[in-house]
């Protein structure tokens, strides 16, 4: 058969292997009200040399903290119940989150906004802290004598030898912010990370970020529970709106045999330089760089410092004429040479510059991407990876000579494999699935070899339920891209009957619905929907990550229309099926896939029924760097901003729609549904609203969880009944 028939059919297979499940029904209750249904993984942290791994571990009533070589020898550390502050016997510290000193010998923890060392040789706890304020973003120098952190917007270091404090900056305020990132870079640049500092790897100098929130407006969130409400102030740039002026500053540390400091600031202003997308030192502790961004985000510059002041050079530039996707694979070398990921191909894949030479070698290459970049090998030999080389649906580790050669799949299992990398690349925590199979916690060497498995901190009971069957689907879209599509089935399928459909949707870029890989909370909902008689379909569409430069930026300057179109080869293959009911066929989504589903019932008549929950609704309403990313500025493109919004086209709505909102949402504010309901209103469109009070985007608790699902099932049942 030719390629092109090959590729113009639709494939469809189901997975071998799948386990056999238990009996029991699954419930709403049972998956968000309970404790997870998957088992609570193992707590593991690396040690700092790269040697074995810290894990809490439950001994009854009390938490263990052990150390494991990589051989599996065990020695325990020290217990949550000794953790106990002396003349403070009534305060007890958690194992929850803490940090290991670069000798691991100590532990740094958090307590109600206060830091404490503990000594791990004999659990001996000590004080740091003492103050009104919360000391946040806290880390050990990599010579482990001092520890920073940033308290009430402003930066510090403390000596551990003298238990002495050292101010870095002096006005942190609402509006000026030191080591710490705003809300947006956060969100959109970062990884959801806030720490906007760094210390040199001689441990003499730190390189900080500051933020000039003033210029940026605010957006109330309003807690209405209270008598006489409250109201936070939120800076939150919204598309076309002023960012944070931005500075760095490189100090070194101020001593006892030198108070005197040496600091190297620069602002970093202006549409060619509006984002300082990622920032480092290099590996001699001789200078720092900077990854410059564009507002347009279509030219990226990374510069090289030199230290002392000594001239700056620009090592890299890039270039797209859609945009640029910063990812956290930017590596230096010892002796000098960058390795870095980009799309120049047409894929994202790595390169290595060396510094004596302009032009940089691919290290890989191909029709797949390097998804996430672990770093370079304990002897800087190997760049250690993961990608999607073996399927867009899968991830595996990879590993390729930092000098170029023959790239090496370290995992061989089918699914996804979600890695952590140890120090060095010297081990690696493997969480591996598939989509029927739920997480397992595998060590692995440096070769990709099974070490062992962890066990769960409290055992999987997914076993007892009857969970549904899953088909991978490839389809074929309207200007002859394949795409990926997947069919859940109830574990009790009859081909000869005619089921209802919901196609849950999220369509955006830098995400992927369509995974061999378990897919946690929401999965199991779509296993009860299952259970209760529904099938459930997704599609990752053009728009989607993984596949590639050309895939993802097919909605570039104009959001929702090539990604409905694509939704609607899935509705149209689905309608083709004898054991589909074409005329009940509903959706769903949240975040970006609610914004789909309003576009959906408001651009197409494909769809019986909606739930939107968090939805944009209007992209001027949105923040500044996603949205500017693919829509670019408002005053630029109008038309893309007014045809990308469901506000627009309200009055379409012709079939049953429920919208979920939380009122404390800092990310997709909920004046996007108001806004959407009030043009509702306007046409005489009936809907139905469920608020949460107070919760943010996430709409986190279980009772929340438990009544936005109930909701949604019941929209559904009620919907799409016969």
């Amino acid at each position: 058969m030719s390629r092109k028939a090959w590729v113009g059919l639709a494939l469809c297979f189901a997975f071998l292997g799948r386990p056999t499940w238990g009996a029991e029904k699954l419930t709403l209750a049972t998956i968000f009200a309970g404790e997870p249904l998957e088992g609570v993984p193992p707590r593991v942290s690396f040690l700092p040399d790269g040697t074995g791994l810290l894990q809490v571990v439950s001994a009854g009533d009390d938490k263990v903290l052990v150390r494991e070589d990589w051989e599996g020898r065990r020695l325990e550390l020290t217990r949550e119940s000794k953790l106990v502050v002396q003349g403070e016997e009534d305060r007890k510290l958690a194992l929850v989150s803490f940090q290991v000193s670069p000798d691991g010998q100590t532990l740094l923890l958090a307590h109600e906004g206060d830091l404490f060392t503990v000594r791990l040789g004999d659990s001996t706890v000590r004080r740091l802290t003492r103050t009104p304020e919360e000391e946040e973003l806290a880390r050990f120098a990599p010579n482990g004598q001092w520890v920073s952190f940033v308290r009430a917007n402003d930066l510090y270091v403390l000596e551990l030898a003298s238990g002495r404090e050292r101010r870095l900056t002096f006005d942190g305020s609402d509006t000026k912010r030191h080591g710490k990132l705003d809300w947006v870079y956060t969100e959109e640049l970062y990884n959801r990370e806030s720490q906007g500092y760094v210390w040199s790897p001689d441990s003499q100098k730190l390189l900080y970020l500051s933020f000039d929130l003033s210029p940026v407006p605010t957006y109330p969130l309003v807690d209405l529970s209270l008598a006489h409400p409250q109201v936070s102030w939120l800076r939150y740039p919204k598309a076309g709106d002023p960012n944070s002026r931005v500075t760095v500053t490189v100090t070194t540390v101020p001593t006892e045999e030198n108070q005197q400091t040496e600091s190297l600031s620069l602002s970093c202003h202006g549409p060619q330089r509006e984002y300082v997308a990622r920032f480092g030192f290099l590996p001699k502790s001789d200078g720092f760089w900077l990854l410059f961004l564009d507002r347009a985000q279509k030219n990226a510059e990374l510069v090289r410092f030199h230290w002392p002041w000594g001239g700056a050079r620009v090592v890299l530039t890039e270039h797209d004429d859609a945009w640029i996707n910063v990812k956290d694979d930017i590596l230096w070398t010892h002796d000098g040479a960058l390795i870095f990921g980009s799309e120049r191909s047409g894929f994202r894949h790595l390169y290595r510059l060396d510094a004596d030479t302009s032009q940089p070698k691919a290290l890989t290459s191909g029709p797949w991407e390097v998804t996430e970049v672990f770093g370079l090998s304990q002897d800087q030999q190997f760049v250690y990876f993961a990608s999607t080389e073996a399927s867009p649906l899968e991830r595996h580790l990879y590993r390729v000579p930092v000098r170029g050669d023959r790239v090496e799949k370290l995992t061989r299992e089918p699914g996804t494999h979600s890695l952590r990398a140890a120090p060095g690349c010297q081990g690696f925590l493997d969480t591996y699935s598939t989509v029927v199979s739920p997480p397992q916690f595998r060590l692995l060497d440096a070769h990709g070899a099974v070490l062992r498995q962890l066990s769960y901190d409290r055992p999987p009971q997914i076993g007892r339920y009857q969970l549904g069957t899953v088909q991978f689907v490839t389809l074929t879209g309207d200007d002859g891209t394949q795409l990926h599509a997947s069919l859940l089935k109830p574990a009790n399928f009859n081909p000869k009957k005619r089921y209802p459909v919901v196609v849950y949707v999220y369509g955006g870029p830098h995400a992927q619905v369509v995974r061999n890989g378990w897919g946690g909370r929401t999965a199991l909902f779509h296993h009860f929907l299952a259970q209760e008689g529904f099938l459930v379909f997704s599609l990752d569409n053009r728009g989607s990550t993984a596949r590639g430069r050309n895939f993802e930026r097919a909605l570039l300057g104009r959001l929702g229309k090539t990604e409905l179109e694509d939704q609607l080869v899935g509705v149209r293959w689905l309608a083709r099926k004898p054991f589909v009911d074409s005329k009940r066929i509903g959706i769903w989504g949240w975040s970006y896939g609610g914004f789909m589903t309003l576009y959906a019932l408001t651009h197409s008549q494909a769809f019986r029924a909606g739930v939107a929950v968090a939805p944009v609704t209007d992209w001027r309403l949105y923040d500044t760097i996603y949205t500017e990313r693919y829509l670019k500025l408002p005053d630029e493109n109008p038309e893309g901003y007014r045809d990308s919004s469901p506000l627009f086209s309200a009055a379409q709505l012709q079939t049953p729609l429920l919208v979920a909102h939380g009122t404390g949402d800092d990310n997709v504010h909920w004046q996007n549904t108001l806004n959407f309901i009030q043009e509702l209103i306007k046409a005489g469109k009936h809907y139905t609203l469920y608020l949460y009070p107070n919760k943010d985007h996430g709409i986190a608790g279980k009772n929340e969880r438990l009544h936005l699902f109930s909701a949604i099932y019941n929209h559904f049942r009620r919907s799409l009944a016969p």
